[in-house]
């Protein structure tokens, strides 16, 4: 995955020759951004294990991540920091885990990585973490009981809900990574 990201978007110093060659919907070269990556993720499922150790081979070859246990900062209002988050960020990594739409945080992330996507066309990597894609495209299994949980415990409002839903098709439709049964 890592090499995907030096490759393909170009993360890296050393890959800089490789922009010239390539189309982007947003020039990644004059877009000055403060991260190169955003993990989105839900900790109770991911942090420990696979979010970690990405997190470690990205910063490990240079690329700039933001994750929420190492950028915020103390004392500030954490759902504005983790959309300026997202706003600073090149790309975002999103990984499905099959809890990630049982968190009033996640999907509200997800919702402003779907809009920063849709309107200046930043990229979206979904990764599909013991979930299939169609879980998420259709709040399905146990990613569509934790949609359901969510949605019965914290009561949103209609427009939250439709919004969730349809940036969770949207996300789902994205072609990623899927990690069945892997470690």
């Amino acid at each position: 995955m890592v090499l995907w990201f030096a490759k393909h978007a170009g993360l890296t110093r050393s890959y800089e020759p490789f922009l010239v060659d390539c189309e982007y919907p947003f020039d990644m070269k004059s877009s000055v951004k403060k991260y190169d990556v955003f993990l989105s993720f839900r900790g109770e499922d991911t942090r420990a294990s696979f979010t970690s150790h990405l997190f470690s081979s990205l910063s490990s070859d240079g690329i700039v991540v933001f994750k929420d246990d190492i950028d915020l900062p103390r004392g500030n209002n954490i759902s504005l920091e983790l959309q300026r988050g997202i706003e600073n960020s090149t790309i975002s990594i999103v990984i499905f885990s099959k809890d990630y739409a049982g968190s009033r945080w996640c999907l509200n992330e997800l919702s402003k990585i779907m809009e920063v996507h849709r309107v200046q066309g930043r990229v979206v990597l979904p990764v599909f973490y013991g979930v299939d894609p169609s879980e998420v495209r259709n709040q399905i299994s146990s990613f569509g009981e934790a949609f359901q949980d969510l949605i019965q415990r914290s009561l949103p409002t209609h427009d939250q809900v439709l919004r969730w839903r349809i940036d969770l098709h949207e996300a789902g439709g994205i072609a990623g990574f899927v990690l069945l049964n892997s470690r």
